[in-house]
């Protein structure tokens, strides 16, 4: 294994570990005091406004000259409760407004419980039992507002009768869409002259899923994909450009989905600075998905192009892509059916999400909502090195549907996204590697190289 492949392993560990570090570690919070004869005083209490625009939207406020909402609006002790289930809330404490972690103080949508100090300790007692001071337990600074007790207790009290049919929903519209993207990896192939089975492609399919959740060491899925089919058909070229033009078509289906689904994403991105930059980023996408769709369809277009690229690293990546493209220029057909497929894999990734949200019973967020969250949350595992995309996912969904879902809720669609890929979907690889009369050992890219001068020596 070459230096190269464990240093970018190890930094995408690294960046997933330091991602959760800063989920779970408080920076800071504690204990604020409150005089117990304010808590009932207007403006002791106050919820984040939700008409206060984002980033983008205060900039465009004060390009036009418009006068910007109140970033926070007052509550009563009760409203602020209520409130809490889908925004940020503040007490006022030292004449500062500080966010605190209402779940310690509410019950039932009331302010029932405050925090006293007895003997150095902090101790929650019901709020009729506080005398002078009330101690409110405020946030620090975390990356997402979430922390493991929250999320113990919202498992804990999980509808089992509403979870179990909607996560087994969830787990089968993902497989529809992996079964959509073998059944494009298969026409790829055939554009190439390669005529293999669909039980054949699933079979490896599905063990490239299994080896990458149980020997991070080795290839993933679309290295194991690559070596098997180069060992049964020995035309690795013709494998390659396949998988190279797949890549390619995915993340075009990829912003064909963000864009499809951004018109419904007005109330995920008022005032929410990440959902009004992804939502300003609308024509570089758009624009982004017909430069590619051209490469795909017309790539002698763009071979003279390369000259003015300056990165020699990316001038040999976009020849590649270029070069693979070409392949199909006959083939244009097998390249729209691809585009098709790949769409439909990706909706369906969407929708995976969508029925956790519905399996924990996810209030306050529209359908369309959760897929837009879904696709930009997709694109954030894209660009973020991180392993397998976690701690992303999660990161996304709360700092999009965390103002409306709640952050707890917002993780945990996230989140069981991961356990739908790495579990069901996953683990039925290592019984179909189990089963196969010539069972094979996981390999790694020394021997993937290996195959392809073998093979292309052949070829000669």
């Amino acid at each position: 294994m070459s230096f190269r492949t464990i240093a970018k392993g190890a930094a995408k560990l690294a960046v997933t570990a330091a991602i959760f570090v800063a989920i779970f570690v408080e920076i800071g919070g504690g204990y604020r005091a409150v005089p117990v004869a304010l808590l009932d005083r207007p403006g002791t209490f106050e919820a984040a406004n939700p008409q206060y625009p984002g980033v983008v939207g205060r900039l465009k406020a004060r390009l036009a000259g418009r006068e910007l909402p109140p970033p926070r609006v007052p509550m009563s002790p009760d409203e602020v409760c209520v409130a809490s289930a889908d925004r940020r809330v503040f007490v006022r404490s030292e004449g500062a407004a500080q966010p605190f972690k209402a779940f310690r103080h509410c019950q039932d949508g009331r302010l029932a419980y405050v925090f006293v100090l007895l003997q150095d300790e902090f101790v929650a007692v019901p709020r009729s039992q506080a005398r002078d001071t009330a101690y409110f337990r405020v946030h620090g600074w975390q990356l997402v507002p979430v922390e493991v007790a929250d999320l113990w207790r919202e498992v804990r009290a999980l509808d089992l009768a509403l979870f179990v049919p909607w996560f087994t929903l969830a787990i089968l519209v993902k497989l529809a869409g992996i079964f959509a993207n073998i059944w494009r990896w298969q026409i790829l192939l055939r554009g190439q002259g390669i005529d293999l089975t669909f039980r054949f492609l699933a079979s490896t399919y599905f063990i490239g899923r299994y080896f990458g959740i149980v020997t991070p060491s080795t290839m993933g899925l679309d290295g194991w994909r690559l070596y098997d089919t180069i060992r049964v058909t020995r035309k690795p070229i013709q494998c390659t450009t396949a998988l190279a033009v797949e890549r390619v078509i995915g993340l075009v289906a990829l912003l064909v989905v963000i864009l499809l689904f951004m018109p419904f994403a007005g109330a995920v991105t008022r005032g929410q600075s990440f959902g009004e930059l992804v939502a300003a980023m609308k024509i570089p996408l758009a624009g982004a998905v017909v430069f590619a769709v051209l490469v795909l369809l017309q790539p002698s277009w763009f071979k003279g192009l390369l000259n003015i690229v300056p990165s020699a690293r990316l001038r040999r990546f976009l020849l590649s892509v270029i070069e693979a493209a070409a392949a199909y220029a006959h083939r244009r057909g097998h390249l729209l059916a691809a585009v098709a497929l790949a769409v439909f894999g990706q909706i369906t990734t969407t929708l995976m999400y969508f029925c956790n949200a519905l399996a924990i019973h996810t209030g306050n967020v529209q359908p369309l909502e959760v897929l837009f969250a879904s696709a930009v949350m997709t694109l954030g595992t894209f660009v973020l090195p991180s392993a397998s995309g976690e701690g992303v996912r999660e990161i996304v969904f709360v700092w999009l549907l965390g103002s409306k879902a709640g952050a707890v809720k917002a993780f945990l669609i996230g989140h069981l996204g991961f356990w739908i890929e790495k579990l069901p979907l996953s683990i039925p690889g290592g019984v179909l590697l189990f089963l196969q009369r010539e069972p094979h050992k996981a390999v790694t890219h020394a021997d993937l190289d290996r195959l392809k001068a073998e093979t292309a020596g052949n070829a000669r």
